[in-house]
């Protein structure tokens, strides 16, 4: 395939998404460990050591004022990592797309912190993207505009693409020219979405769930977690459940759904990769698809003489 021109295919854009990616394995799951991991471990951390202690502080600090500072003094470090690893992740599903359009390029991915820096040295337009988009999400999850909400969604699936490709639109510009470049295809997209959810987390979060079964390893995994569940007063919440004839909730119960959870989260980071090289392949296929459209993608790393 030519360096320049990507078929508007799903097949095409997946079969070259799956070379891309298995080409350059490493230095992807490298790049997405500490995001993905480091979330996950200063979320425990902060719990483990807020939740752990908290007992004993209180039993020990007269003043209640006092005795909750020092739990949230003990939260904060496990907050301040889980919150960096968060602003890795969130600058992954732009540098990601730049690394895709490097790949196509010159075969290869390499020097990472100058993808890095196609979102970075936009910290603050970012961010209110990102918030926008956050607000969006949360609007679009409410049962009132679920349905409304997800056909939008899958106009503004691009979002990060455009950001990423159209540096000089405005916040409101990159929705529009996402929604323009969707327009006409939306089915096709949501069958590549739905084909990238599938195989690239549910498949492998089920699979990985059976291996752990299969080895005896999700029983004591669950154990790890009870010592914390079993805290959890759930009387009031059984009676109700009682009630309404539906089955209980059991410190066990919840324990699986914390598992399954993290697992869940675990291979949906280190799998944003192969989803982020799809989209921007998707991307750039519609974009040659709508010669008309203003703006061409433009290469997302600085110049010599730029630098």
């Amino acid at each position: 395939m030519s360096k320049e021109i990507v078929k508007n295919n799903i097949f095409s854009v997946l079969a070259e998404g799956i070379k891309i990616y298995v080409s350059n394995i490493d230095k992807f799951i490298i790049y997405m460990l500490f995001p993905v991991f480091g979330q996950i471990f200063g979320i425990l951390l902060s719990f483990g050591l807020s939740l752990g202690f908290a007992q004993k502080v209180f039993e020990k600090v007269e003043n209640p004022l006092h005795a909750l500072i020092i739990v949230l003094l003990l939260a904060m470090p496990g907050l301040l990592i889980f919150a960096k690893a968060f602003w890795e992740y969130m600058i992954a599903y732009i540098a990601l797309n730049s690394m895709t359009q490097g790949a196509l390029t010159t075969g290869k991915v390499y020097d990472i912190p100058s993808h890095k820096e196609v979102a970075t040295r936009r910290t603050i337009k970012y961010i209110a993207l990102i918030v926008i988009i956050g607000c969006l999400s949360s609007i679009a999850t409410s049962i009132f505009f679920i349905i409304p909400g997800f056909i939008l969604w899958i106009y503004f699936i691009l979002v990060y693409q455009v950001f990423t490709f159209e540096q000089d639109l405005k916040i409101q510009e990159y929705f529009k020219r996402s929604f323009l470049l969707i327009k006409g295809s939306w089915f096709r997209t949501f069958i590549l979405l739905a084909i990238l959810a599938f195989f690239s987390i549910f498949i492998i979060t089920v699979g990985t769930t059976v291996i752990f079964d299969y080895l005896n390893l999700s029983e004591k995994i669950y154990s790890c977690f009870t010592m914390y569940t079993n805290t959890i007063p759930l009387d009031l919440t059984n009676k109700i459940l009682v009630y309404l004839k539906m089955p209980l909730v059991t410190p066990h119960l919840i324990a699986q759904a914390i598992w399954f959870t993290i697992l869940f989260t675990i291979i949906a980071g280190l799998t944003l990769p192969i989803r982020s090289i799809c989209w921007t392949l998707w991307y750039m296929g519609l974009v040659q698809k709508q010669p008309t459209t203003p703006k061409r993608y433009k290469s997302t790393k600085r110049t010599k003489e730029e630098q």
